[in-house]
């Protein structure tokens, strides 16, 4: 509370800011399907850079986060083994994304940006749950529009399913309605893991906007050391 007489009383530009800040982080937490809500705590300022691997993630993250703020598309890639970090940079990228363009994708409407971030395993578990419970399907089925229209899309852990009909045919449906808009994808596969497990065809869409976006994070697992 401020005394009578010295209260800042906002302006338009600071109330709009506000407004786009609230609407783009109610996006975010609305839409976005995770299963550990800390994830939500990972900025760039909180990420390790003790070793050279880890400098260049962190250098390469920014700069995806640049290129998609200055209105680019982009298919971002981060593979590399478990523990490596990859979800901590996506999940800054987003905040940065947010905080720098004051919540406001690039354009003449100065709309408020629309970011989700989707855990791939669990979107396939709770879709297939979702046949058996009308509320839950109500919920996936938001989730499911909202992963075709939103600006940017965290896809996290892509490729740790069980090979299945139904999970390829779910990654399909995914890339098909993303193979122009903004993802930034992270996998524990490496080398041939994705084409083997999805085929040409899909990762022919994954690469379309992917040049210069990707990186394989090298290193050992940072949650293992005690």
């Amino acid at each position: 509370m401020q005394p009578l007489g010295t209260r800042n009383t906002p302006n338009d530009v600071q109330l709009t800011t506000v407004a786009k800040k609230n609407d783009a982080l109610g996006y975010l937490n609305t839409y976005s399907l995770f299963s550990n809500f800390n994830i939500f705590n990972h900025r760039f300022s909180n990420f390790e850079t003790k070793t050279a691997a880890e400098q260049r993630a962190f250098k390469f993250a920014q700069q995806l986060a640049d290129r998609i703020i200055n209105g680019h598309t982009v298919h971002g890639l981060l593979i590399g083994k478990p523990g490596l970090g990859k979800t901590h940079l996506a999940i800054s990228v987003v905040y940065k994304i947010l905080e720098n363009s004051n919540y406001q994708r690039p354009g003449p409407d100065h709309a408020p940006w629309k970011i989700i971030f989707i855990d791939w395993r669990d979107l396939i578990v709770e879709k297939k749950q979702s046949f058996n419970d009308d509320n839950l399907a109500k919920q996936i089925n938001r989730i499911m529009s909202a992963i075709k229209l939103a600006d940017v899309v965290i896809l996290d852990d892509f490729g740790s399913e069980r090979q299945t009909d139904y999970a390829l045919d779910l990654a399909d449906e995914f890339w098909r309605q993303r193979e122009d808009k903004t993802v930034i994808t992270t996998s524990n596969l490496t080398g041939t893991g994705l084409p083997s497990l999805y085929g040409d065809r899909l990762i022919s869409r994954m690469k379309k906007h992917g040049t210069n976006n990707s990186i394989e994070f090298k290193g050992d697992d940072y949650r293992g050391k005690m």
